[in-house]
């Protein structure tokens, strides 16, 4: 078996200069479509020729598993950590932080960072579960607290502080991303929308963010808390 990686401004044309510059024909050859090409961005499509016809069948048969949607960003953006009020909301944090991990005796460290726009103060320390609580209630009970603080105190953040303890919240984030992205290729494939179980306002956030400016997906939230759900619809 025999590969070329071609770039070209369309799939096509890329398919046609592969042809070219293999010297066969299109009936000779299998192709994967690595990129699909757009205003900014070169078609790349990975053209294979074969000894012979067991060796192109089982190739076929092998590709055929991976043959899934994929999910195509239209744009990526960036987001840096927004700089008005943080000092302010970091110290009133850490203190109340460092406060509770004091009460509870627990010895820990916090740190700073930024997820999607917003401050994530990290709690990490043995013996921390408790700060956890049954499915994260303790943690969003905490949360809830530190918000309720800062937006009496800082009257120019306008953003939400979360509260992450031993990648707690991270791996369930990692955990609802991998969902809602099956989830997208479903809606893509039925064209049809699909409600998403009940999550919490970080959760929801965290598909929002990672299904925007995918092509042909859109989402919304609907209900109330606690039971508000996150919608995935089609868009033409």
């Amino acid at each position: 078996m025999r590969n070329i990686e071609v770039t070209a401004k369309t799939v096509e044309q890329a398919i046609e200069k592969g042809l070219q510059m293999l010297g066969v024909e299109r009936a000779d050859i299998e192709y994967k479509v690595i990129n699909e090409g757009s205003m900014l961005k070169k078609a790349v499509v990975e053209i294979y020729t074969f000894a012979n016809e067991e060796e192109r069948e089982e190739f076929k048969k092998e590709n055929n598993k991976k043959n899934e949607i994929k999910l195509i960003k239209k744009e990526e953006t960036s987001v840096d950590i927004p700089m008005e009020g943080v000092e302010e909301v970091t110290e009133i944090a850490t203190s109340f932080l460092e406060g509770l991990l004091a009460n509870m005796k627990i010895e820990g460290t916090i740190t700073r960072g930024v997820r999607n726009g917003d401050i994530v103060f990290k709690v990490n320390g043995e013996n921390i579960n408790n700060l956890i609580g049954y499915h994260g209630e303790t943690l969003e009970a905490v949360q809830y607290i530190v918000n309720t603080i800062v937006r009496a105190k800082v009257k120019n953040y306008h953003k939400k502080v979360y509260i992450d303890v031993e990648n707690y919240r991270r791996k369930r984030q990692e955990s609802v991303e991998q969902l809602a992205e099956k989830m997208a290729k479903k809606v893509i494939a039925t064209k049809r929308s699909i409600k998403l179980e009940p999550m919490n306002s970080y959760e929801r956030k965290a598909i929002h963010f990672v299904l925007s400016g995918i092509e042909h997906i859109g989402t919304h939230s609907e209900g109330v808390e606690p039971n508000r759900c996150l919608v995935i619809d089609y868009i033409e």
